[in-house]
């Protein structure tokens, strides 16, 4: 069903505050922590999908294959990251976690996880239910267009379980 230009335009420009406001929650406390933004971002797809390609970790992040071989090979280097060969495709190196990145991605998600709750104080259940349900649905009909529009398939990124850091 077609939608008025100007609601568009609302719901456009909310999800790019959103975002921005995002981006500045993600930064809190960032000095606290061994890893910037960009590389717990690189982590917590690590996390999601372990083991992972650096192709498939670039194109999540929309940045090219160049650029991510320096991110993972810093992280590989802080001993946040590991290669290892891929059994079916010598070509192809797997990406996982030691457990010192594991530990670094979930210090940081219980960080941003508490200091979100702290900010929802005043949401019930059902309006963080609500409102997880609606960002998911966006979420995830801007990956499919952006997959249609390029020709290339990434999943769109879950929601941890309940309980689950």
């Amino acid at each position: 069903m077609p939608h008025g230009s100007s609601q568009t335009l609302e719901l456009f420009e909310s999800v790019g505050l959103l975002n921005r406001a995002l981006r500045q929650l993600a930064h809190v406390g960032e000095l606290d922590q061994k890893t910037g933004f960009a590389g717990i971002s690189i982590l917590g797809y690590v996390y999601r999908q372990e083991p992972a390609r650096a192709t498939d970790i670039a194109h999540w992040h929309g940045i090219g294959p160049a650029a991510m071989s320096r991110q993972v090979a810093d992280l590989e280097a802080q001993g946040l990251l590991r290669r290892t060969p891929c059994t079916l495709d010598a070509r192809v190196q797997l990406i996982s976690l030691t457990a010192e990145g594991r530990a670094e991605v979930e210090s940081s998600r219980q960080r941003r996880t508490d200091l979100f709750a702290d900010l929802l104080a005043d949401w019930d259940e059902d309006e963080i239910s609500q409102a997880t349900s609606t960002v998911n649905r966006i979420q995830q009909v801007l990956r499919a267009g952006i997959e249609k529009m390029h020709g290339k398939t990434t999943p769109a990124a879950t929601v941890a379980p309940k309980g689950q850091v």
